[in-house]
């Protein structure tokens, strides 16, 4: 949507500065050493801010266990020297209120490490920025009314933008090492945590911590592509729910945070 007629997989430069140095810290079969880069990008411009839009091959979910995705974070902002990034893409809503479509915007991410990170010293830490600009979000939900027929048929209003507060722990972005998803049992323990989940956005709050004055402004945009799953049936089924709903509406609920992304970025002076 950012890049229109530009496509991420096909049309998007290869990004491939230092791949052979950082490469050598990721596992064998992860999606950056197959496709042999660190991800792909463009540039465009919303308003007159110029802007890069990137697309990662590099995850921490899935570069394994020396977390050479805080290496690819460091260079590219080095490199880009941006006044503000963003961080955006789909995560499992965290509680009744959110409905898919929905969108977090937040200047605050946690750590839920509970498994194979569970013994870094950021395993539950979590980290801020300055607060998000809002002045445009009112138009961007009237821009959402044209995806509005592509949302399921059972959500009970339009999709809402929740502006979290660079205080607002309990409503932060929640990073995990592990595939949880909240269930109205609390299975995997995320309520109270935050009011999404998804594996990624917390590595830029560190990278972010450890830049200290030289980091750049940073937001987490997150939507909701699947809300709180009913804890009926088995734990397996409960995720088949969900992974059912976020193959439908993965690629719709996500028009709406890019929509909130322009917004945020038309919204810089």
């Amino acid at each position: 949507m950012l890049t229109p007629g530009k496509d991420s997989r096909n049309d998007y430069v290869p990004y491939t500065h230092n791949y052979a140095a950082i490469s050598k810290k990721m596992r064998n079969g992860c999606p950056a050493k197959e496709l042999k880069r660190l991800g792909t990008y463009w540039t465009t411009t919303i308003g007159k801010k110029k802007c890069v839009i990137f697309k990662s091959d590099s995850h921490m979910s899935q570069d394994g266990p020396r977390l050479p995705n805080i290496d690819v974070w460091r260079q590219i902002i080095t490199e880009v020297q941006p006044t503000l990034v963003i961080t955006t893409g789909t995560a499992g809503g965290i509680g009744k209120a959110f409905e898919v479509g929905d969108v977090v915007v937040s200047p605050i991410v946690r750590f839920d490490c509970l498994s194979k990170f569970k013994k870094q010293p950021f395993a539950q830490e979590h980290f801020s920025s300055r607060p998000a600009v809002s002045k445009k979000f009112a138009q961007a939900k009237t821009l959402f009314k044209a995806n509005a027929g592509q949302l399921p048929k059972d959500n009970t209003r339009a999709p809402k933008i929740f502006v979290v507060k660079p205080s607002g722990l309990s409503s932060s972005v929640v990073t995990t090492d592990f595939f949880g998803f909240d269930t109205s049992d609390n299975h995997f323990h995320l309520q109270g945590l935050g009011d999404v989940s998804e594996m990624g956005d917390a590595i830029l709050g560190l990278v972010a911590q450890e830049m200290g004055e030289k980091a750049p402004r940073w937001l987490a945009i997150r939507n909701v592509s699947d809300p709180q799953i009913k804890a009926e049936g088995t734990l397996k089924q409960q995720e088949q729910v969900a992974a059912q709903i976020y193959k439908g509406f993965g690629r719709w609920s996500t028009v709406c945070s890019a929509i909130t992304c322009w917004a945020s970025i038309a919204a810089e002076r």
